[in-house]
């Protein structure tokens, strides 16, 4: 009898040690979540305690902190490509402004033909056309950075997209002398996407060889494998200064796109759109040509 009784004091003794013990470690960890959630820390909790439970909690609880810092690091990566971008707007409006400005100024008060007048107009015409582009690329890159509304997906033709894209600019590689030669051994590929996003890639990626580069402009679509298929886009530069390492970076122009009036958005849109539809994109120089692959995993 004295023997249950001694053991039935130890493991008494034992249980409360357990819960005393158990209860300092779990008022540690709360000093621990306090101090992590009241400072720019990316620390964790830490538990040498030996319970599952606790353990899982804690584990758990990381998991939570993980996301958050996840989530503060999108949001200031936003914060300060708007802060970019508020700088660049207001370098880059300046110029048509100020243009514009100047030549309403001639008109008005110079003793000009009717004639010359409607020439002067003209130019200031075609500047606040550029302004007026400038303001929808700001506006448009500054909604991508700032949405979290779920992508829309749907099951599409990849090819019949391609196709319906380099139609919209069949005239103005026309006007140029130029082509689009479309090399594809499918004429159907169905992919999980969203139509408008994918458009806009393909579109911009059309655009900015037929402003920035010369000759015909080659897409290949190349089945990887099974499940991953990549569009190639290659075309002869002009601008030997380009840095493929900076192409997709926003407001990243040469000295040649500028001149033609480039805001370095169009790259950084497709780059940007690719991601968010968990797509690949990237580039380099293969002899003076450029080439910009995009990947994509199919249905």
């Amino acid at each position: 009898m004295k023997t249950i009784i001694v053991v039935l004091v130890i493991l008494i003794a034992f249980i409360l040690c357990y819960v005393f013990l158990e209860k300092a470690e779990i008022k540690r960890l709360k000093k621990e979540l306090d101090f992590i959630m009241s400072n720019d820390t990316n620390r964790i909790l830490h538990t040498e305690f030996n319970s599952k439970e606790l353990k899982e909690f804690v584990s758990a609880v990381n998991m939570y902190l993980s996301e958050i810092q996840k989530r503060k690091t999108e949001i200031e990566h936003k914060n300060n490509n708007l802060m970019v971008m508020m700088r660049n707007i207001s370098h880059d409006l300046r110029t048509p402004l100020t243009s514009a400005a100047g030549y309403t100024d001639l008109i008005l008060n110079s003793d000009l033909t009717e004639d010359e007048k409607i020439s002067e107009m003209k130019i200031v015409e075609a500047r606040l056309k550029r302004l007026t582009e400038l303001v929808d690329s700001f506006f448009e890159f500054s909604k991508i950075l700032t949405t979290n509304k779920e992508i829309e997906l749907e099951t599409v033709n990849l090819i019949g997209i391609l196709e319906e894209c380099i139609g919209n600019f069949y005239e103005d590689y026309k006007k140029e002398n130029r082509e689009v030669d479309f090399i594809t051994s499918n004429n159907k590929i169905s992919i999980s996407t969203n139509r408008t996003m994918l458009s806009r890639i393909f579109e911009n990626l059309i655009s900015n060889a037929l402003k920035y580069g010369s000759g015909n402009l080659t897409i290949e679509v190349i089945s990887e494998n099974a499940d991953v298929i990549r569009i190639s886009f290659t075309n002869r530069i002009i601008d030997k200064d380009l840095d493929t390492g900076r192409i997709f970076d926003d407001f990243y122009t040469t000295d040649i796109s500028r001149t033609k009036g480039s805001t370095g958005l169009g790259l950084a849109i497709a780059k940007e759109f690719t991601e968010q539809l968990n797509g690949n994109i990237e580039a380099h120089i293969e002899d003076d040509k450029l080439v910009i692959d995009t990947t994509f995993v199919l249905i």
